[in-house]
């Protein structure tokens, strides 16, 4: 992205009064003026993330980036899917790199959290990734393969339903000998519907409910701004929840116009519109009032 607009961007969001930023990539560490950008966001106060695969954050800009945002508020995600190197190689690559920089991290004073992605490589031993790093680590996120058209290509790593449910039901057991704040909040609504569902109460009232509802935040509570600053209300669904760009115009604009509008009032996630190599969507299974407009 260019610098020199994304740093006004910033300026644009902290007016705005945005709760929080994420930098997510490809790889943030690989853009030249990277901490710049980082000093710029929390310099404004705003909530800073960033997504890190781990492989930039050697020595020296460990210390650059902790000098920066020391004090402020900063959590930095580092995704790894195995405390096996050769699991990790296999979906990710370059494990011991990845693993021996996050070791080096704990011990920074950074506040961390872990990112894990479900695959069949990894569906058996990713729970252990607690066992290595906490309490050095304190926050996980487990989550499965997004369904991205990408994503949908390869069907040898996706998990079945049986596999994914399994995995949950097995991850709430484990998960009872740490707090109950290991996981992020949407991993917790994940855990509690699994690892509950006999005999807690809100699957009695699921149960009886008269209707059901299926909730997606694409354009209302988080954006996504890409290398060429199209905003997207979903990164999982791009093609279908496009709202602007703000190469030239202020974010005010787009985030008040009408294609902004239109992917906020979708009458289902447009996720849903994402196919798999067969040609099959979600959204082929939904009745008919529920499909949008021609």
């Amino acid at each position: 992205m260019e610098t020199a607009r994304l740093l006004d961007l910033v300026d644009e969001l902290a007016d705005l009064q945005v709760f929080g930023i994420v930098l997510a990539g490809g790889e943030p560490f690989l853009h030249p003026a990277v901490y710049e950008i980082i000093g710029k966001c929390v310099q404004k106060g705003v909530q800073l993330g960033v997504l890190s695969n781990g492989l930039c954050l050697d020595a020296p800009r460990r210390r650059r980036l902790v000098e920066i945002v020391q004090g402020k508020r900063f959590i930095l995600q580092v995704s790894v899917d195995s405390v096996n190197p050769r699991v990790n190689d296999r979906t990710r690559g370059r494990g011991a790199v990845v693993l021996r920089n996050l070791q080096a991290l704990c011990s920074t004073g950074l506040q961390l959290q872990l990112a894990c992605v479900l695959t069949r490589e990894n569906i058996d031993s990713a729970h252990l990734l607690i066992r290595e790093f906490y309490p050095r680590i304190k926050r996980y996120h487990f989550l499965n393969v997004q369904r991205t058209h990408t994503a949908l290509l390869h069907q040898d790593v996706l998990l079945s339903e049986g596999q994914a449910r399994e995995f949950w039901l097995r991850l709430s057991d484990y998960a009872k000998q740490y707090p109950p704040d290991l996981f992020l909040p949407s991993l917790r609504i994940t855990m509690r519907a699994f690892g509950r569902e006999e005999t807690g109460e809100e699957h009695r009232l699921n149960q009886t409910a008269t209707f059901s509802c299926a909730s997606c935040s694409a354009g209302l509570t988080h954006v996504n701004v890409d290398a060429n600053f199209n905003v997207l209300g979903c990164d999982i669904a791009k093609d279908f929840t496009y709202m602007g760009n703000v190469r030239d115009v202020p974010f005010e604009s787009v985030w008040n116009s009408r294609r902004a509008q239109a992917v906020r009032n979708a009458p289902f996630p447009a996720c849903y519109r994402n196919r798999d190599p067969d040609g099959v969507a979600l959204q082929d299974f939904l009745r008919p009032e529920y499909l949008c407009p021609q």
